[in-house]
């Protein structure tokens, strides 16, 4: 197997689960029974039923999940696809997808978002990580196995902002200020002749496969952010535009382009496009979205070509909380371009005269 064909099945297992992973994992949200509660009221002094996601080691749903993100075979062939795509039809199973959907609600009720129960494909990878470590026979394929694991943690680490995250299952110091380190590693609870999946070929190309020293991983920064956008309606972090005059475009010989303020002319730079200092133009449809320079403040027209629905929407419903904000932009636009052509004393002078204001 070349490393190519491994890095697609494996991202294409990645997205899979990242689409799927609540129908899969849903029915194993578990609430507590009377009897427990009780037990867990007297010992840790529980208020309600505790309300949780019942993947531990021993639950042989793991088995499905190992095969599926381990196999040399194509991800289609693998039981846990055919079961869970059969499922999606299934009146049953989709019922009990709603309970357990249900009992989310019920358990992140009152609670602040960062505390919720989330049924995502963190569930999944996370449930293997663990059945993984308490694997106590065949112990060179039990690191190989996490090497490939570390790569589909890698590309959900993967975040828009232009940060490099070379964490794998385990944080690295380079992605956090501070974390706290297990003072030593348990024990294996899995008997040793448990190995799950045996070492094949794709655990084999992915694991010997050099890293990029740069991200300490098999895959591109450019491959995680193909990944990361296709499931995300946000703008890549480093799409860039050059400051200049939109093409003239005449319609009903009525020219439609802007009429950008005095002492304003574009600076031929390049400059990062950024959703949030994207602003509307009210009163025109064609030339309707733009940004301030950085370089030289003047106002940049961003085609609506490069715009999904979702961001459009996103960002007229932003300006419309201030019918204003396109005037502001707009005598922005032109204080920053005097401030550049001021000379240092008129600079001087305008900031003591703020203060004084």
């Amino acid at each position: 197997m070349t490393l190519e064909k491994a890095k697609e099945e494996l991202v294409k297992r990645y997205k899979y689960i990242y689409e799927n992973a609540y129908l899969i994992v849903a029915p194993y949200m578990y609430e507590q029974t009377e009897e427990e509660f009780k037990k867990s009221k007297e010992k840790f002094g529980f208020d309600k039923p505790y309300i949780y996601l019942k993947l531990d080691y021993k639950n042989d749903i793991n088995i499905l999940f190992e095969d599926f993100l381990f196999t040399d075979t194509p991800m289609e062939e693998s039981i846990l696809y055919e079961t869970t795509e059969n499922k999606k039809n299934n009146k049953k199973y989709l019922e009990k997808v709603k309970n357990g959907m249900q009992l989310i609600e019920k358990a992140n009720e009152g609670k602040d978002a960062i505390m919720h129960i989330k049924l995502d494909h963190w569930s999944i990878l996370g449930a293997v990580a663990r059945y993984i470590e308490e694997q106590s026979g065949d112990l060179k394929n039990k690191v190989n196995k996490m090497k490939v694991l570390d790569e589909y943690f890698r590309i959900g680490r993967y975040k828009n902002n232009g940060k490099i995250y070379t964490s794998g299952i385990k944080p690295d110091l380079h992605d956090f200020d501070s974390i706290v380190l297990p003072k030593k590693e348990k024990e294996p609870r899995r008997d040793r002749n448990d190995i799950g999946i045996k070492k094949n070929k794709f655990i084999t190309t992915i694991s010997n496969s050099p890293k990029f020293e740069y991200n300490n991983s098999i895959f591109t920064e450019r491959e995680k952010q193909e990944i990361y956008l296709g499931y995300h309606d946000e703008l890549p972090n480093d799409l860039e535009i050059n400051c200049g005059i939109e093409e003239e475009y005449i319609e009903t010989l009525i020219e439609t382009r802007l009429r950008r303020p005095e002492n304003t002319k574009p600076c031929g730079e390049y400059f990062i496009i950024k959703e949030n200092e994207i602003f509307v133009n009210p009163n025109d449809r064609l030339y309707r979205y733009y940004q301030v320079c950085p370089h030289c403040g003047f106002i940049v027209n961003i085609p609506k070509e490069i715009l999904s629905d979702c961001l459009k929407q996103r960002i007229e419903d932003r300006c419309s909380k201030d019918d204003k904000l396109f005037r502001k932009m707009y005598l922005y636009s032109e204080l920053f371009s005097l401030d550049r052509l001021s000379e240092k004393g008129q600079k001087t002078l305008l900031l003591i005269n703020n203060k004084k204001n």
